[in-house]
């Protein structure tokens, strides 16, 4: 009976010992959950799982280059690299892997946007049209919505402005007045733009840039005189094929050494590209979509230029490549399939874009050369400035959307 008894205890104990590891781990967890440990854990694994993924790639490269023929049969590098990050716990679907080797982070399909058709090495594109969903990249004019290409940033120690020979800095106050190209982002009265694009980027490893040059809003005609008072927030450009394009349009209202970018001329607030840029997924909250757009930054454009670098593009030498002098004059948007890489169209050539870089304290840089510009002096990397109020028949502007 004694025994029994002591057995009676030890299982009570038992119990109780159970009962009250249950709560400390209970208590603890809810310490950790309260202290974001878990997420960072979390976040810490996905990042170990980036840093090595191409580790992984790069190991399969080399046991794939020592299958047999026989081996191989019926399966490509793709599929053998896609196996291996399965067998290291790298999610299915997370990245692309390319028949080359690369490496990309597949990227979200933001709210109120729909997968048109493309790989993010072939240039994946997007459309604010639920019709154009799983149509493909055909640049037919069977697409409906405002079309958009991702850009792959996946160092972001990279995603810095350039001029291929150099990395360019960004604005320093010894920099105004010398002539050199610079960029800022400066908006006095609220948070930074271009702190939010970046935060962007860096946590998605990529941006949206338009696939076509803006074309003009709904109820406008073609361009022939100044359209810059049309440029007022209620006139939404379109990124569609087979529009004309939006030029004759000032960078944003009349000159003024003071302006709501701290440094530079122009006035973002007045009517003009930036101001039309922003309002087709403005950052406030009648924007129900998951991205903002902008105009695009000097940052956003290099980035493409690396890119394409890395894809074997020449952006130095643009011929080819674009409608330039020489040609028939100014085309609408997406006019010739040879006028694209990576999905997006007319980067080189047609118009002169306006971005966000300035130089010195007088001028708004554009980029890409036009349609009365050489192939190499206008090439797609090229750096050109101009007043801000300036409304010139090959001047347009382009469009990125960043993710919320």
């Amino acid at each position: 009976m004694e025994a029994k008894g002591k057995q009676g205890i030890s299982l009570i104990v038992l119990v109780i010992t159970i009962i009250v590891m249950i709560i400390l781990a209970g208590t603890i967890i809810l310490s950790l959950s309260s202290s974001n440990v878990i997420e960072n854990a979390n976040t810490a694994v996905k990042n170990v799982n980036k840093a090595n993924v191409q580790q992984v790639v790069t190991l399969a490269r080399a046991e794939y280059n020592l299958l047999s023929d026989e081996e191989k049969e019926g399966k490509t590098f793709k599929k053998h690299a896609e196996d291996k990050l399965k067998e290291v716990g790298i999610k299915e679907g997370k990245y692309e892997i390319t028949e080359t080797g690369k490496v990309y982070t597949i990227p979200v399909i933001p709210k109120g946007f729909y997968h048109v058709g493309g790989t993010v090495d072939e240039g994946l594109v997007i459309s604010d049209n639920i019709y154009d969903e799983g149509k493909g990249t055909s640049h037919l004019t069977t697409l409906q919505g405002n079309q958009f290409v991702w850009v792959p940033v996946e160092k972001f120690s990279e995603f810095v402005r350039y001029d291929f020979h150099l990395i360019i800095a960004q604005f320093t106050a010894t920099s105004r007045g010398t002539g050199k190209y610079f960029e800022i982002g400066s908006v006095k009265g609220r948070t930074k733009e271009i702190d939010k694009m970046y935060a962007s980027i860096k946590k998605h490893n990529g941006f949206y840039v338009g696939r076509y040059e803006a074309g003009i809003a709904d109820g406008m005609t073609k361009p022939t005189a100044s359209t810059t008072s049309l440029a007022n927030g209620q006139n939404i450009p379109r990124i569609k094929r087979g529009l004309y394009v939006w030029n004759y349009i000032a960078w944003g209202g009349t000159f003024s050494n003071t302006s709501s970018y701290e440094g530079g001329p122009g006035n973002d607030n007045s009517n003009g590209a930036v101001k039309a840029a922003r309002s087709m997924y403005p950052d406030d909250s009648t924007n129900t979509t998951g991205v903002v757009s902008t105009l695009i930054y000097g940052v956003n454009w290099d980035a493409i230029m690396r890119w394409y670098k890395e894809c074997g593009i020449n952006v130095q030498d643009s011929t080819g490549m674009g409608n330039y002098a020489g040609g028939p004059g100014l085309k609408v948007t997406g006019s010739e399939e040879t006028y694209q890489k990576k999905n997006i169209y007319d980067l080189a050539g047609n118009i002169e874009e306006w971005t966000m870089e300035t130089k010195d304290i007088y001028t708004r840089a554009v980029r890409g050369g036009g349609c009365v510009s050489s192939s190499i002096d206008g090439a797609v990397s090229a750096r050109h400035a101009y007043s801000p109020s300036l409304e010139h028949g090959t001047i347009g502007f382009r469009i990125i959307a960043y993710i919320k």
